[in-house]
């Protein structure tokens, strides 16, 4: 059996396993390549995966589907049917079966028929949006349907890059990383900028996410100005600049993407004649770029690509928004006196994560920002080579699916509810509080400030009416419960008892209630309590009234 890792991306897919024998963490090379395509293709009843899948796109009676990822907890039907899903091939159904694919294909690669323990990193924003929440679970669920993985995890990309590079840094060290780490996650379809903070301890490393911002597929809910807009956009002036079909877009069909995929092909395999190019032409001059870069066949014409146009498309599509992502980075660490400036310490460090952050303009770009130097501490020592990048998610979370490193589990929000003190005073309470050490399956209660014990609670009409719920913002929000939650609770809880209320949390967030009854006369607890197990969050509560602000 092994211990597994995947970066489960929108475009891109990559496993890496550890090896317990040898002590090494690799990323599997499979049909050619270690990163697959997160896509899947249905031609009648056949499907198709990954690049074979890519590469029939636009093909006449194929559905292709993409973005599934993303649209784990969506339930509206309309946005679903838009984006090419029904009821029998949901994006559930489909992630399943691109996973079960990848993970199968991972064990015939190795030699094994079993995964004794398997992480896949998520998105940070999972934990930061009452709509994404349940994408966690659902996938969790997913993984653990499969009867070829002993245990299954779902932990955050930035917390397994994050467990990369600090374990990399005491490899090259022999110290322990103790400071914080910006990651620079640009990929086909996003870009995820996470300041976290590492603080080594004896038995753990405590990850904590300060910041975070983004833009594109996994915070607006469609591909932004990233690796993959940037390429189609290079493609399609190219194919307009050559005059050989008009001045029209060309059709986004699937000889188009077989340019845009050969395109890619040349920007991965071409770095170091893209470096050398352009720091000996440098690129704030354009025009003086006019040299050829490299031909792609489309429809049986060979389009030259020019380095100009290489930069100018970068400077209308990307420079922007990376722009005013990192400002809006460096306005926050400089509110918060992050040294991040200073080349000669060694409890700062930025990593760029994702394939696009291996494209020389963006590393340009970010290097400018940042001022870098030839003897600059702020990324020596975390990585060690150029696909780091790209792979760090898959690595860092085999790692931890190995024990190699461990994390310690706090609360990706803070959770609570109204109600009211045995003096009738209305009041809301926390029972688990944002970024808190906790154990999963434990239960946590509001506690009294003066007897540490857990509050009691006199039950009301209205009483349990909502649940309070806080992300790490300002204050927190109030979501109203279902109706069919509220008579649960009413039969449970009767007016005029008192109760204490808890929550517990599993490995994927699925949250559980806890009560304990006290006698009116007596603070003993009953000696058995009741547990409620709570729906899904889209179903839990009313969407008219999502987001009250306390």
């Amino acid at each position: 059996m092994v211990d597994m890792g995947i970066d489960f991306g929108s475009t891109y897919t990559t496993i890496s396993v550890y090896r317990h024998s040898t002590g090494m963490v690799e990323t599997l090379t499979m049909s050619s390549s270690p990163y697959i395509p997160t896509t899947v293709a249905l031609m009648g009843s056949k499907y198709e995966f990954g690049r074979a899948a890519r590469s029939v796109t636009g093909k006449r009676d194929v559905r292709i589907f993409k973005g599934f990822k993303m649209l784990l907890p969506e339930l509206d039907s309309g946005l679903l049917e838009a984006r090419g899903y029904d009821e029998i091939h949901s994006p559930r159904r489909v992630a399943a079966r691109f996973l079960e694919f990848c993970l199968r294909q991972a064990l015939q690669c190795l030699h094994e028929s079993k995964i004794h323990r398997l992480v896949v990193g998520v998105p940070e924003i999972w934990n930061q949006r009452l709509h994404t929440l349940d994408a966690r679970t659902v996938l969790l669920n997913i993984l653990r349907e499969f009867d070829f993985v002993e245990d299954a995890q779902v932990i955050s990309e930035p917390a397994a890059a994050t467990a990369f590079f600090s374990h990399n840094f005491k490899l090259s060290t022999g110290r322990e990383y103790d400071g914080s780490i910006l990651l620079i996650d640009y990929g086909g379809g996003t870009l995820d900028l996470t300041l976290t903070e590492v603080s080594a301890e004896a038995d753990a490393v405590q990850i904590k996410v300060l910041e975070r911002t983004g833009a594109g597929e996994n915070e607006d809910g469609k591909i932004g100005k990233a690796g993959i807009v940037y390429m189609e956009t290079v493609m399609a002036q190219a194919i307009r600049q050559s005059g050989l079909f008009g001045d029209d877009l060309p059709a986004m069909d699937g000889r188009f993407y077989k340019a845009v995929d050969n395109l890619e092909e040349e920007l991965q395999f071409r770095t170091g004649q893209i470096k050398d190019t352009f720091d000996e032409y440098g690129i704030d001059y354009p025009e003086d770029l006019e040299m050829e870069f490299t031909s792609i066949d489309y429809r049986g014409e060979y389009i030259p690509v020019t380095y100009r146009l290489l930069v100018e498309v970068y400077d209308s599509v990307v420079r922007p928004v990376l722009k005013a992502e990192l400002d809006h980075m460096i306005d926050y660490m400089e509110r918060n006196a992050i040294r991040y400036m200073d080349r000669n310490q060694d409890i700062f460090k930025i990593a760029l994560v994702g394939g696009f952050g291996n494209y020389y303009l963006v590393r340009k770009q970010i290097e400018d920002t940042f001022q870098f130097s030839t003897m600059d501490k702020r990324q020596e020592h975390i990585i060690r080579n150029q696909f780091d990048r790209e792979k760090s998610i898959s690595m860092g979370a085999a790692m931890l699916a190995a024990d190699v490193v461990s994390i310690r589990h706090t609360a990706p929000f803070s959770i609570g509810f109204t109600g009211q003190d045995p003096d009738g005073v209305g009041r809301t309470d926390y029972a688990i509080a944002y970024k808190q050490d906790i154990e999963y399956g434990e239960a946590y209660f509001p506690l009294d400030g003066q007897t540490g014990k857990p509050l009691r609670y006199l039950m009301t009409d209205g009483t349990l009416s909502a649940l309070a719920m806080d992300f790490g913002d300002t204050g927190g929000r109030l979501y109203r419960l279902r109706e069919e939650y509220r008579r649960r609770l009413t039969a449970v809880a009767p007016a005029g008892s008192l109760m204490a209320l808890g929550f517990s949390m599993d490995a994927s967030g699925e949250l559980t209630l806890h009560l304990r009854q006290y006698g009116l006369d007596s603070a003993t607890p009953a000696e058995t309590g009741q547990k409620i197990q709570l729906a899904k969050c889209v179903e839990l509560f009313e969407p008219e009234e999502v987001e009250h602000e306390l």
